[in-house]
């Protein structure tokens, strides 16, 4: 059996902003490989033909159930093939707004990949439980 994953789903975009939305409902056995959620080369181009280099988390809407109790989170994270760079864990239900202080950027390391962002689920979920999320990236050219 595997997490039956919807999403990620683009809600709206434009060229400033993009929203993102991915709902996971685990198989009990968490992620082996991290959900790509923030796919940086598949987001459109600007009206000038420009493509997005990278997005900067502005806000997030999130559930993640509780199942047995305490087990159900989720990470984002950005890509790194050096190891993943952990972004922020998001656990029980809640919204955060980063624009008051132009939001959480992206990785500019010099390591590779760092610009898609992915969800891990870790191995100690209940089968069933969900992980409903909702973003707004800024896009960066």
């Amino acid at each position: 059996m595997a997490d039956v994953v919807t999403g990620p789903t683009i809600l709206q975009q434009n060229d400033n902003r993009v929203t993102i939305k991915l709902v996971i409902v685990s198989d009990g056995t968490g992620t082996t490989d991290p959900i790509i959620f923030g796919d940086v080369s598949a987001l459109a181009a600007n009206t000038l033909g420009q493509s997005v280099a990278r997005i900067s988390i502005q806000q997030l809407w999130f559930s993640c159930s509780e199942g047995d109790g305490g087990d159900a989170f989720a990470r984002l994270e950005y890509e790194d093939d050096d190891g993943d760079i952990p972004i922020i864990t998001l656990v029980s239900s809640g919204n955060f707004d980063f624009r008051s202080f132009g939001g959480i950027p992206a990785n500019t390391s010099s390591n590779t990949n760092q610009n898609d962002i992915h969800v891990v689920i870790p191995s100690t979920v209940d089968s069933g439980n969900t992980f409903s999320i909702i973003a707004e990236f800024q896009k960066i050219y």
